[in-house]
């Protein structure tokens, strides 16, 4: 009977370690630091790119230290150009928000698109492909393709 009473003492012990430790974690996730968000957009539909800004617009609001970085290059080139995006006002107050967008030198000289050509504020990275690659591997950033 006594170690009847002491293994259902252990197994509430159990229980309530259990309990505190799930409600910690919901707090550890608050005293996290920011998150660290790479959005790619390699495609030129421009309703799916305009969700994508929205998606980032979201990011900011759940997180308004969020680092984002927007990587730009074969299809999704025409997002950041200032002749053909559609989104130009999105990607200039997304940059006052902080977010880094970046078009890939590699598809802005196979298109013929000069840094003039780039929506203001938008940065350019040799290839954009190894960035993506190198912000997820080095710099610890979540992948995100809307």
């Amino acid at each position: 009977m006594t170690s009847r009473i002491a293994w259902a003492a252990l197994a509430l012990i159990g229980v309530g370690v259990a309990l505190s430790q799930s409600g910690s974690r919901a707090d550890d996730r608050e005293q996290e630091e920011s998150l660290r968000v790479l959005v790619h957009l390699n495609f030129a539909d421009t309703g799916r790119q305009g969700q994508g800004m929205k998606n980032i617009s979201r990011i900011l609001e759940a997180d308004p230290g969020a680092q984002v970085v927007v990587v730009c290059h074969s299809g999704g080139i025409n997002v950041v150009e200032s002749s053909r995006t559609d989104h130009a006002d999105a990607i200039t107050s997304l940059i006052d928000r902080g977010v880094r967008f970046v078009a890939c030198e590699n598809t802005m000289r196979r298109n013929g698109i000069t840094r003039d050509d780039l929506v203001p504020g938008v940065g350019t990275v040799p290839s954009g492909a190894v960035e993506v690659v190198r912000r997820q591997q080095y710099d610890g950033f979540a992948y995100f393709r809307p």
